[in-house]
């Protein structure tokens, strides 16, 4: 499988804390408080009006073996039927799952990955993150961009802890004119799975209305880990 190495804008969805490697870097602006525009770069208005911004905070703690490490955060609606992937660890979402099928199963089901988009895979893959507090923003547009109604969306994190080993994390999310806060329950699958080191923890996540992100924020990425 030919490596895929790109240069491209991504304006909706920000991830922050992305390791930075000699391959890999990411340039990320938090929207609080809002950022000052850097030297050569500027802010534009979205190009449409959406509800306004879902944060995900989790803690990411990077294991220290093989076959681990990746990592998927998505939209549902209320009726289960996929709207986005805000995150997905790149050697998972650019294709690993053909050497690693056990990596990520129910985000691939659900988000029917393998025939996904070429820029769909772009705009949400990022290399695997090193430990700490991480962020992902959502701008409550579909995968096509187009703004979605107001209402009740499931939020999910998949976690491949080990080999066939995952942790699920399952949370819903209201967007409409009031803002609103959660914290999602958990699944180890299997149970044993529990007792492994946590790949991810403390999760929780919050609907701000009308808040936007910047556009312009540059990605530069390779298949990574």
């Amino acid at each position: 499988m030919s490596e895929r190495t790109s240069r491209l804008i991504v304006p909706i969805v920000v991830i922050t804390g992305v390791a930075t490697t000699a391959t890999a870097a990411y340039l990320a602006y938090r929207p609080e408080p809002p950022p000052a525009s850097p030297a050569g770069l500027t802010w534009s208005a979205p190009a449409v009006a959406s509800l306004g911004l879902v944060r995900i905070d989790y803690q990411l703690n990077r294991l220290p073996r093989l076959a681990s490490n990746q990592l998927a955060i998505w939209v549902e609606d209320a009726a289960g039927r996929y709207v986005r992937t805000l995150f997905a660890t790149s050697f998972t979402a650019n294709g690993g799952f053909v050497r690693r099928p056990m990596s990520l199963p129910l985000w691939r089901e659900s988000s029917g990955w393998d025939a996904a988009a070429d820029s769909e895979v772009k705009a949400a893959s990022r290399p695997a993150q090193d430990s700490g507090r991480q962020s992902v923003y959502w701008d409550t547009t579909d995968r096509s961009g187009r703004p979605v109604p107001a209402g009740s969306y499931t939020y999910r994190v998949e976690g491949n802890v080990l080999w066939e080993k995952r942790v699920l994390f399952t949370g819903a999310i209201e967007v409409g004119e009031a803002p609103h806060a959660s914290r999602p329950r958990v699944e180890f699958l299997p149970v044993a799975t529990g007792q492994e080191p946590a790949l991810v923890a403390d999760i929780n996540a919050s609907f701000i209305p009308g808040e936007r992100l910047p556009s312009g924020a540059v990605t530069t990425f390779t298949r990574g880990s």
